[in-house]
């Protein structure tokens, strides 16, 4: 099969599972992921396990960030894995519904990141994991996160110097 034809059909089988998702009827005929692979990333990412996290990822997987160009490949996802993981952060997810169909499966739930030393949250937001059955494994394919709340932004509303010095 080439490429574009199983794109195609990966995303129209995605389309079908959001379809089915969002009008309600997710629960006929549907299984749920396995809590072990729900739990895994967030399971190797708390314990710093670089290798376990690529692990679970899909040799084509992205993760697409809010903010940021789509990460792609093993060496994209290391690197943009090992900026976000420390020991003075913990992340914390749960999952608010899983969907299985044939060998993809979705699963969105909200998340938690926790400054340990301070004993406190410093972000909240949403999360959604598409993952792909290969030979019986659960792989993650495409990760999703954003935040609830935005980042602060400085705006000024003093006039620009060109307009000051009548430019």
């Amino acid at each position: 099969m080439n490429t574009v034809a199983g794109y195609s059909r990966t995303m129209l089988t995605l389309g079908a599972l959001l379809g089915v998702t969002l009008g309600g009827c997710g629960s006929n005929g549907s299984d749920t992921l396995p809590r072990a692979v729900v739990q895994s990333f967030e399971r190797c990412f708390n314990a710093d396990d670089l290798d376990g996290c690529l692990k679970l990822f899909d040799d084509d997987a992205q993760i697409l960030p809010e903010r940021g160009p789509a990460v792609t490949g093993r060496d994209g996802i290391a690197t943009f894995l090992k900026d976000q993981m420390t020991p003075v952060v913990s992340f914390n997810t749960e999952a608010d519904m899983s969907l299985v169909r044939d060998d993809i499966a979705i699963e969105q739930g909200h998340y938690r990141v926790r400054d340990v030393r301070r004993g406190s949250d410093i972000e909240e937001g949403k999360y959604m994991h598409v993952w792909r059955n290969r030979n019986g494994e659960w792989k993650l394919y495409r990760v999703m996160y954003n935040t609830d709340v935005a980042p602060p932004t400085a705006v000024s509303v003093a006039q620009a110097e060109e307009e000051e010095q009548g430019g």
